[in-house]
């Protein structure tokens, strides 16, 4: 048996169309099939500011933070002590993971969340939709 996050392994990174923050969005509509707050969806990319501040923004209005994250949760990563990427938290086969849409890689990516040092992130913390 697959696990659903197979199918976003590869897809290509492309800066405010197919990014870290609208991977978030389109596995909560496409996977869970749960909506997504209009105003939640991915937009003021015009600099890196602009990137922390919509996380932000974001986390602050949608989200709220819990400690026992489950499948679909986000998962807000830090990045040189900013809060500056996003992720999906999954378990495949037993393990705690991310699925994110890494721009270094230039593709969207799985790591196991006991690795995500390896990549020059901390997790921040866990969110759940509202």
């Amino acid at each position: 048996m697959t696990h659903w996050a197979e199918k976003y392994i590869g897809k290509p990174y492309i800066y405010g169309k197919s990014d870290c923050a609208r991977l978030v969005c389109d596995v909560r509509r496409e996977v869970f099939n749960l909506p997504v707050p209009e105003a939640a969806e991915p937009g003021r990319r015009d600099s890196m500011l602009g990137l922390y501040r919509q996380l932000s923004d974001v986390v602050g209005e949608w989200l709220f933070a819990v400690d026992d994250p489950e499948e679909g949760d986000a998962v807000l990563m830090l990045c040189r002590g900013r809060p500056s990427h996003i992720g999906v938290f999954c378990k495949v086969a037993g393990e705690p993971c991310v699925l994110h849409a890494m721009k270094n890689a230039g593709m969207v990516v799985l790591h196991r969340l006991r690795e995500i040092e390896k990549y020059f992130l901390s997790v921040e913390g866990f969110y759940r939709w509202k």
